[in-house]
């Protein structure tokens, strides 16, 4: 690297002595793991050298491991130590998923000349506060756990994948900052970034959509619905075709969205609910064919007159083709909430619907940070049902009435609510769900923002007790078919644990290392003709794309 630290590469070579174009994995994962899989053995039987890196401070690679900041420069200095190489076309891709995925989209930010195309799984966007480590401004305890996990250079606990699927015993300690001591390890970094409670520069360094308008590399993005990082993937797109650098990388985007969770392609069925035999797709083949065109210059391979966008709508178990996104045709539509002052439980009376609110009674419940909304979660479930979480008082549930006829919902989807709380701050946690003629609650999608937040990642702007302020909410994005005979439901919570961090509901500077009391708060949901709460469904007429 440019300031003379030595990172670790292992080479799966053709058998042939020409150059060859290079396929690169960048993973702090350890590059042994990724050496036996069945797409690296194809990359390189189709004449790919695959080249798997370790990051720095990781594994066999020298130098201190600080996710995200050092792989800006890191990757660039790799693909371009790569394209010297006499073995090496001078053409390179990159390929993985996760914080590979991430690690490919910061070496794209600087623009190297021998980086023709990327291939990135599940990667998180590139705002650090808007999923990854920070979701809406409340903090995923995966990260924690992943910090935890990840040991100094090796792992510090055998299993990453499975770990980060199960409640820990140290995600009640509080505060967040004594996690760490409390799971029996220390993390440089996690201890870094409790310091850094807001949107400031140092958080700036971590991300990468800042440089989309320096970027030249046209990417397949590939998630999944229940993607844990699901976000990344439709943000990037969409970026990448608005401010991309070069007409190539504009028009190179390609966005796949499958019913599938945070390792892409692997099942049909996910907590019970199957989605047919076309869930699982050749994804595979069609990463070596985008690799041909762009690393190889195969034009007449299909690549480019395919859809740029291909959707798998749940419920309709269809997958919808498109060349952007959102799709065409998509209507933006109020759905608002009612209720007689009892929406509490989804055994309350709250209901949603397309009519406007008029004088109505309000909702309340009672968010205390000592006993938050327990909602296991696994990276591994999918659209788990809800009713566990949502049988309790201070989940507040709004339900429509049967349909009769279908609803397809496929787009960015975001909510509004109008509230007040007797807390300096506190969360706003919103889910929609299908509820099926069966009863079960299958969860589509979620949303989250910590209030102080309401204005901006910047700086945190505290409530005034018992006012009521409109709260902004973004609930990522949906792809549903709502069947006849089934309900739609928006659930509102001020926890999901241990998905997410506890809000302690307080006015301290930094909640992560704050060990004052924390503050139990009545919380107030007004949906009226002054104040109409309601989510925006993305409404698709007219049938599938």
């Amino acid at each position: 690297m440019r300031d003379g630290v030595k990172l670790a590469m292992d080479l799966v070579r053709p058998d042939t002595e020409a150059p060859c174009p290079v396929v690169l994995v960048r993973t702090p994962y350890d590059k042994v793991l990724v050496r036996p899989g069945a797409q690296i053995e194809d990359l390189a039987r189709r004449g790919y050298i695959v080249a798997m890196q370790d990051c720095r401070g990781r594994f066999n690679s020298d130098g201190n491991f600080d996710p995200y900041r050092q792989e800006h420069n890191d990757g660039f200095d790799t693909v371009e130590w790569i394209a010297r190489q006499p073995w090496c076309t001078g053409s390179i891709g990159m390929i993985g998923g996760s914080y590979t995925a991430q690690t490919q989209w910061f070496a794209a930010s600087q623009a190297p000349k021998g980086l023709k195309a990327i291939v990135p799984h599940c990667s998180p966007p590139g705002h650090p506060f808007m999923n990854e480590p920070f979701y809406g401004g409340t903090l995923l305890l995966a990260m924690v756990e992943w910090a935890v996990a990840m040991g100094r250079r090796s792992f510090q606990s055998p299993g990453l994948a499975g770990i980060l699927t199960k409640f820990q015993p140290y995600f009640d300690a509080r505060p967040v900052a004594a996690m760490e001591t409390a799971g029996g390890t220390s993390s440089p970094f996690m201890e870094e970034w409790v310091k850094h409670p807001v949107f400031d520069e140092f958080w700036k360094a971590c991300g990468y959509e800042q440089f989309w308008s320096q970027m030249t590399v046209p990417a397949l993005n590939v998630t999944g619905w229940w993607d844990m990082n699901f976000l990344g993937a439709p943000r990037n797109f969409v970026g990448m075709q608005q401010h991309g650098a070069t007409e190539g990388a504009r028009k190179g985007q390609r966005l796949i969205i499958g019913p599938w969770e945070h390792w892409v392609n692997r099942t049909r069925e996910m907590s019970g609910v199957d989605f047919g035999p076309t869930a699982i797709v050749d994804l595979m083949g069609y990463e070596l064919r985008f690799f041909d065109r762009w690393l190889k210059g195969k034009r007449d391979n299909g690549v480019d007159a395919d859809p740029r966008v291909h959707i798998f709508v749940l419920g309709a178990n269809q997958w919808w083709e498109a060349d952007e996104w959102p799709l065409p045709g998509m209507r933006p539509t109020p759905l608002y909430l009612h209720s007689d002052g009892a929406a509490n439980t989804h055994h309350g009376d709250g209901k949603v619907s397309f009519d406007l609110p008029r004088k109505e009674a309000h909702d309340t419940f009672v968010s205390d940070p000592m006993d938050p909304v327990s909602a296991p979660w696994s990276l591994h479930e999918g659209p788990v049902d809800d009713r566990p979480a949502s049988g309790r008082s201070d989940v507040l549930c709004y339900t429509s009435e049967p349909l009769k006829v279908a609803v397809d919902a496929v787009g960015p989807v975001s909510g509004t609510i109008f509230a007040s709380s007797t807390a300096a701050d506190c969360d706003w946690h919103l889910r929609i769900v299908d509820v099926h003629p069966d009863g079960s609650a299958r969860f589509i999608c979620h949303g989250a923002l910590r209030a102080r937040f309401r204005e901006g990642y910047e700086r945190s702007v505290f409530l005034k007790a018992g006012e009521v302020t409109r709260f902004d909410v973004d609930m990522t994005q949906m792809g549903a078919r709502f069947l006849p005979g089934h309900r739609i439901r928006v659930e509102i919570a001020s926890s999901w644990f241990p998905r997410f961090d506890v809000n302690p509901q307080t006015a301290a500077t930094d909640w992560m290392t704050d060990t004052s009391a924390p503050s139990v708060a009545k919380q107030v949901v007004l949906h009226d003709e002054l104040h109409p709460s309601h989510i925006v469904l993305p409404i698709i007429q007219g049938g599938p794309a």
